[in-house]
């Protein structure tokens, strides 16, 4: 006769081998389910590696995916990882006949050699803070490739430099999705009646998943724009973040997809484009001597429209001693009349003072409103740095030491190309932030423009767009890409 228990009890599971006892058994065990877990995270590895290089996303239309379709899709892959890992460690579990956390403690090895070869490549690169790119990167992502569609997703949502600690935490995710296998195992042999609850309740994730990638795919949406009606824009590097949330919000394409949708040429390269006709709309710092002449001469007018504004700062390398400098120390020192850190504060040394190329927006700003039209001293050649990237990882080059100078524009240099061996200047000691840029103390505030041409008709998709960039949508866009709107009241 059998009881309820029995009834409603699903198959035993098989029985495992018997445990080793007393310390060298345990160390015994420990040492071969090291090992074992060590060969399961690798095949495990493998087998969803074979998974993201065949494409198994490429075949849903990602471009037509809404942020939260996108995000449902990689959710699922990211469940079916750590089923996978727990599928590990409940194994591992049923073989020794451990507990849980012996089980845990077996993977630990395994979850520390991430972290070594992490910061391995962390301190080969310097300590960039803007991705985990490069070759120094390549065995992390030969340890880690299972997690990386998941952090090549995350990485269009966060700020560049928390990449890099997002990669690292991913070293501890097996461990611990093992973990929680062993724990479910030891949980089902005690409640055996509950294993098709168990089983339904994971299946109930992937499945509300399914549903929200349904709805990404097939809800309608409407946007001020689309794809096919949408201006050819360029801009400012600095300003391309604010592009590519442009390019989100007034078209609803997913964040991912911007990154190959967006194409910002520089400054200068931006107002040639404008006025060759090869671009409608710019994001750009207002134009250089040069570029005015030139637009007069091709017979175009410019209309330059105030929508953000960010911050003209220096930098030095962290171990400076300088934390400060004064607006006509600033312009001494580009001027070529101090030539030595001791004569603003700092050490004997001779100071490296970078520039960057003509006609670049921070050169522009650097002639205009730091200089004020005076004289700018002739950089040597090997001072002239090509792009704001290029300038701020000089500075922070160890050969530099504590006599590089620099400047680059707050946001692009705090965000997008942040650097650990980098510390902004204070100018007249008020410190570069979106609090001061916000009230006006800081005293290098750059206003970035959204340039059209003048004949540009007033229905235009690029006049539309000048239009919303006003509106309190398009302040909202602006703070979000980086920049302090114009228009306070809506932002």
């Amino acid at each position: 006769m059998t009881t309820a228990e029995e009834k409603g009890s699903a198959a035993p599971l098989p029985p495992a081998p018997r445990k080793r006892e007393g310390f060298a058994g345990k160390l015994a065990d420990a040492a071969g389910m090291s090992i074992l877990y060590g060969i399961f995270y690798f095949v495990l590895t493998v087998l969803l590696a074979a998974v993201i290089e065949n494409g198994a996303f490429s075949r849903i239309e990602t471009e037509r995916l809404n942020d939260m379709g996108l995000w449902s899709l990689k959710l699922i892959y990211g469940f079916a990882a750590a089923l996978l890992f727990g599928t590990a460690g409940m194994m591992l579990a049923a073989f020794s006949r451990r507990r849980p956390l012996f089980v845990y403690v077996c993977t630990i090895p395994m979850t520390l050699l991430g972290p070594v070869i992490w910061y391995a490549a962390y301190r080969i690169s310097e300590g960039p803070m803007d991705g985990m790119e490069g070759s120094e990167w390549f065995l992390y992502w030969v340890y880690a490739y299972w997690a990386s569609p998941l952090i090549e997703h995350i990485r269009h949502y966060v700020p560049a430099f928390s990449v890099k600690y997002i990669g690292l935490a991913a070293a501890a995710a097996p461990g611990l999705f093992a973990a929680c296998g062993a724990f479910l195992l030891v949980y089902l042999r005690r409640n055996r009646a509950d294993l098709w609850k168990v089983i339904l309740g994971l299946l109930s994730f992937p499945a509300a998943l399914a549903a929200v990638l349904a709805v990404g795919l097939l809800l309608p949406r409407t946007y001020p724009l689309s794809v096919q009606t949408y201006p050819k824009v360029d801009g400012a590097t600095a300003a391309i973040p604010l592009g590519r949330e442009l390019a989100h919000r007034l078209t609803g394409m997913n964040r991912p997809q911007t990154e190959l949708f967006v194409h910002f040429h520089t400054t200068h390269n931006a107002y040639l484009n404008l006025i060759d006709h090869k671009a409608d709309l710019i994001l750009a710092a207002g134009p250089s001597e040069e570029e005015r002449r030139l637009a007069e001469s091709r017979g175009v007018r410019m209309k330059l429209t105030p929508i953000g504004k960010d911050a003209f700062i220096f930098l030095v390398h962290r171990d400076n001693p300088v934390g400060s400098l004064t607006v006509q120390q600033i312009r001494d020192i580009y001027a070529g009349q101090v030539a030595n850190w001791s004569e603003v504060g700092g050490a004997d040394e001779a100071i490296v003072a970078f520039q960057r190329e003509p006609n670049s927006g921070s050169q522009t700003y650097m002639e205009s409103k730091v200089m004020q039209g005076g004289h700018l001293a002739e950089a040597p050649k090997e001072r002239k740095i090509t792009g704001m990237g290029g300038l701020i990882d000089t500075v922070a080059a160890y050969s530099n030491a504590r006599n590089a100078l620099g400047y680059s524009f707050y946001y692009f240099a705090s965000e997008m190309h942040r650097r650990e061996s980098v510390k902004f200047v204070a100018v007249n000691g008020v410190a570069a932030s979106k609090e001061t840029i916000r009230a006006g103390t800081y005293p290098y505030t750059a206003v970035l423009y959204a340039v059209t041409r003048e004949d540009e008709p007033p229905d235009s998709p690029a006049s539309r767009m000048l239009d919303w960039l006003q509106s309190e949508a398009g302040s909202q866009a602006i703070e979000r890409g980086g920049f302090i709107p114009i228009r306070e009241g809506t932002g």
